[in-house]
């Protein structure tokens, strides 16, 4: 269609008029059939699964065909080969200084979070130290930093609980099932190889569209925030009594509200406090709070400091001297991290006979790693102005899992603030983490030792201090309200779900209220009375504009929603609404006639009725198709049900602007069986335009009614659209 210029005599009904004569159109008004005719329609050959289906045989068989595109595959596979070879010297400073800053905070960081694995604090180190390596060559996130992170030790914490602490509830059932028991190492070596297989599944069925609903405003976001900042208090809380110097406390893991129950056996155990670790555990906090949100904050104003100090190393490195000096162990009673060998351990086969008790684990970490992992990775190179392949990244996670597993080392994740901290300091690609490994690599076969001395409460306060941070996503529940009410209360339900019941099934009621949401949002969408904008041959739901108008006996309703078997009785009952709203207010009209002659079946010749008083002229209902992106089996049988109803109350209908995928399934169905395709229209602007050609045809007076907002006001208080 080809607009008009409106003038100041112009409305819509004679612009309409001009468009129905051919003045104003580059062609002429059509049905569908006749549109597909005429510009070559091509229908669709095969079903979606199929094409689909054909598609991933022909990538997987895409390597196989010429040796440029096994190369091309193999430098996707390898990214490494790929940014290399055209690596540039200027990067070199970058990405040292970065890769020694992040390696810096890998030490307190993996010693603390293998404390809340449950395992030995070297192997924090382990973890630290071999898949961010790992990861540089099959990564293609310059920034993300992979290692510990307290959500997922916390987590591998639990797990590792059942097999190994007889204080834990489900500790018995755990030794019924395995004689054998195995240590916390091959507990935390066992999961994570699991957590590898299923981000290798993930990658194989392409399931890296999921990366679709990390985006920022996506609502599995708002899960993952919800969960993480609940988790973090589980954290926080089983920090506690290592701050407190509390030993010796009694567990309620795997029960129904356990994070309630632990922290009423820490307050029944406040008597039994060390007050010597308490007085340490304050100045660590307070050491570690001065320095990183006074001292860094004020180095960076007034004098331009651009490096970030290590406050948990300086922390470590003192405190554990002050240890060494005056034996806390013995003399306060303060309990230490103890021996950590100095040694690159063994590779050992992971115990694959307990997996079947790890399932559930292992595809709750997978879940947290991965959203994590994804969001931080997008939002990082979108600052960046690069791109990352959502699917080699399951590629990068599973194979530095698998490599890692066979060594003593807990599930690994992206850290936030590890990967802040990286894109702060300016690293520009993934060699940093060479230089961060070399750092690690030293400390772990010459100076690990020398943090045997080190206090626990210290390894605590820096975990708490880390979650500050995290915390911070309440904010998140402010911004959330005006905007989403649904959004909220996904944060707030995965937050509530997290914190009173535990933390895999506090994520998976998160998941299913999500998915709930989306359900909801099908089974009870919006629907619109389209009304014409004046001056124009746009259709806009008239309950958004004022100047919109209403030809004559044509209504155009718009249902916002695929057609699915969940939503159809709320389509029958919306065209219902909409017919009674379009009876009961000024769009339509029932013309009364003392009597009078009219013209019927123009087409075919002129014929004469009389027409007695009180009798409607037709009627035209016009659906907007555009909405139903698809269409299932009841959904089409909704569609046949309505279209009877409607031709029995002597109403035509008309259907408008389908997709073709919808189209195409309705000739497959056998839905032009009942209902004939000169009954499609490509747009509603044809649909319009053929019902008042049938109009005229009929006689039937040129009449426009513009939409009265105090009318159409108290027919919609009586009887809402949506």
């Amino acid at each position: 269609f080809v607009q008009i210029e409106s003038t100041g005599s112009s409305t819509p009904t004679k612009d309409l008029e001009a468009a129905i004569n051919g003045s104003a159109l580059a062609r002429p008004p059509m049905n569908q059939e006749q549109f597909d005719a005429q510009f070559t329609y091509k229908p669709g050959e095969e079903g979606e699964f199929t094409r689909r289906m054909k598609k991933t045989g022909r990538r997987y068989l895409y390597p196989f065909t010429s040796c440029n595109a096994f190369k091309h595959t193999l430098i996707g596979f390898i990214p490494i080969l790929d940014w290399l070879p055209n690596y540039s010297k200027s990067f070199i400073i970058d990405d040292i200084l970065g890769g020694i800053t992040v390696g810096v905070m890998h030490v307190p960081q993996g010693i603390a979070y293998a404390v809340l694995a449950n395992v030995p604090a070297v192997c924090g180190l382990y973890t630290s130290f071999l898949p961010p390596l790992i990861y540089t060559i099959f990564g293609t996130s310059r920034h993300n930093s992979i290692g510990s992170f307290a959500v997922v030790s916390l987590m591998c914490g639990m797990a590792v609980g059942r097999f190994t602490d007889p204080t834990n509830p489900k500790y018995n059932d755990t030794v019924t099932k395995n004689k054998n028991l195995p240590t916390p190492e091959q507990v935390a070596s066992s999961l994570t190889i699991l957590i590898a297989f299923i981000n290798f599944l993930m990658a194989i069925l392409r399931l890296d569209f999921l990366t679709t609903y990390f985006s920022d405003q996506a609502r599995i976001v708002q899960v993952v925030a919800g969960f993480t900042t609940a988790a973090s208090i589980h954290v926080l809380v089983s920090q506690l009594k290592d701050a407190l110097g509390i030993r010796n406390l009694q567990k309620h893991d795997g029960q129904l509200g356990y994070l309630m129950w632990n922290l009423w056996e820490i307050i029944k155990r406040i008597p039994d406090v060390n007050l010597y670790a308490c007085g340490i555990s304050l100045f660590c906090i307070v050491f570690l709070l001065l320095g990183k949100e006074v001292i860094s904050v004020q180095l960076k104003k007034r004098c331009n400091f651009k490096y970030t100090i290590p406050y948990e190393l300086l922390l470590i490195i003192i405190t554990t001297l002050c240890s060494f000096l005056f034996d806390f162990q013995d003399n306060w009673s303060i309990k230490t991290v103890g021996k950590i060998p100095t040694q690159i351990p063994i590779p050992a086969v992971p115990r694959f006979d307990i997996m079947g008790n790890l399932i559930m684990d292992a595809l709750a970490i997978s879940i947290v790693v991965y959203a994590v992992h994804i969001s931080l990775a997008k939002m990082f190179a979108k600052k960046q102005s690069y791109e990352i392949d959502a699917n080699q990244e399951l590629i990068a996670l599973g194979i530095t899992s698998v490599a890692s597993s066979f060594f003593p080392i807990y599930p690994v994740a992206c850290s936030l603030g590890r990967t802040l901290l990286n894109f702060q300091v300016g690293t520009k690609t993934l060699l940093s983490n060479l230089y961060s490994s070399i750092l690690l690599l030293s400390i772990i076969l010459y100076l690990g030792e020398f943090f045997g001395p080190l206090p626990m409460p210290v390894l605590s306060c820096i975990v708490i201090v880390a979650l500050t941070g995290i915390f911070n996503k309440f904010n998140d529940l402010r911004l959330l309200w005006p905007v989403s009410k649904i959004d909220f209360s996904i944060w707030v339900v995965s937050f509530c779900s997290t914190v009173f019941i535990d933390v895999t099934p506090g994520l998976a009621i998160s998941i299913c209220y999500a998915l709930f949401t989306t359900i909801a949002r099908e089974q009870w969408p919006r629907w619109h009375l389209l009304g014409n904008v004046h001056g124009t041959f746009d259709f806009k739901d008239s309950e958004r504009y004022e100047d919109v108008f209403f030809f004559h006996a044509i209504c155009i309703f718009r249902f916002d929603s695929p057609l699915l078997f969940t939503n159809v009785d709320r389509f029958k009952k919306c065209i219902a609404k909409a017919m009674s709203q379009w009876e009961r207010s000024h769009e339509y009209y029932v013309f009364r006639v003392e009597r009078t002659k009219i013209l019927t079946n123009a087409i075919d010749g002129v014929k004469e009725e009389e027409v007695d008083e009180g009798e409607a002229l037709s009627r035209h209902f016009i659906v907007d198709c555009s909405g139903f992106t698809f269409v299932d089996y009841m959904g089409v049988s909704a569609l046949k049900e309505v279209y009877v109803e409607m031709r029995n109350r002597g109403v035509l209908v008309y259907f408008a602007a389908a997709k073709a995928p919808v189209r195409d399934l309705f000739s497959k169905c056998g839905f032009y069986d009942y209902v004939a395709k000169e009954n499609f229209y490509p747009t509603i602007r044809d649909g319009v335009a053929i019902a008042r050609l049938r109009q005229k045809a009929r006689g039937q007076q040129d009449v426009q009614y513009s939409l009265e907002h105090d009318r159409l006001s108290e027919i919609m208080s009586s009887q809402p659209m949506h």
